[in-house]
């Protein structure tokens, strides 16, 4: 008997000196902890609502929820206008924090994939990283080019939902080009964004350098909670 006890205890003794081990190797790598600061999986969806602080009647709606494929666990954003208008989508591979797919929206309410060129759009560490992609504007006549830069620059805390958050703080260059094919034409838009995950949240704020525009996350709701605010 007794040497079974002091079997367990050995046993517990090492399983717990593992487990401490793998903490904190995981608290050592980088990667882990950059990836805290993205949206939590969960297969119910929930409703971000942002507002803008600028004009204060101005919304947002990011739409997030976890769905499992054959090549593991996705995290799909989607974004509406305040009226309840789908404007696009972003599908990670949880795994990778790879974009798998960028769909958007057209005038006409038709949704389409576009044509992903580079697919990080989610700092895993220090390095800058892209996320292009390339759909048709109001007509074939025109394509868009969009381009996303990203870059972490620091650990922070926010004042958002009424209390302090850890947060990673991101600067993004923001460049879309409308292209005219036909007339071989193009109008190039480039902004710079500051960006802020809160950890166990996802995207809690952001604004451009210059603050003419700053949302900043109002509420954590819902699907049904949502669809009374956009229906009434």
């Amino acid at each position: 008997m007794t040497r079974i006890v002091l079997g367990l205890i050995t046993a517990l003794t090492l399983i717990s000196c593992s487990e401490k081990k793998d903490k904190k190797s995981q608290s050592n790598n980088p990667e882990i902890a950059i990836q805290s600061f993205f949206y939590p999986y969960d297969t119910v969806p929930k409703i971000y609502q942002y507002r803008e602080i600028k004009n204060g009647m101005y919304e947002q709606f990011h739409r997030v929820y976890g769905i499992s494929r054959s090549n593991g666990k996705h995290i799909l954003v989607e974004h509406f206008t305040q009226d309840g208008r789908h404007t696009e989508t972003y599908d990670f591979l949880l795994n990778s924090m790879l974009v798998q797919d960028h769909l958007v929206v057209g005038a006409k309410g038709d949704i389409k994939s576009t044509t992903v060129n580079e697919n990080k759009l989610f700092p895993l560490d220090k390095k800058e990283i892209c996320f292009k992609s390339q759909f048709s504007g109001i007509s074939d006549q025109y394509v868009i080019d969009y381009e996303s830069c990203r870059k972490f620059i620091d650990y922070t805390q926010r004042s958002i939902l009424s209390k302090k958050m850890d947060c990673m703080k991101l600067n993004e260059i923001l460049t879309v080009t409308n292209m005219d094919i036909k007339l071989k034409l193009k109008n190039e838009l480039t902004n710079q964004i500051v960006r802020y995950y809160a950890k166990s949240i996802g995207l809690v704020e952001w604004h451009d350098v210059n603050d003419k525009q700053h949302f900043i996350l109002e509420d954590i709701m819902t699907q049904n909670e949502w669809l009374k605010i956009i229906s009434g």
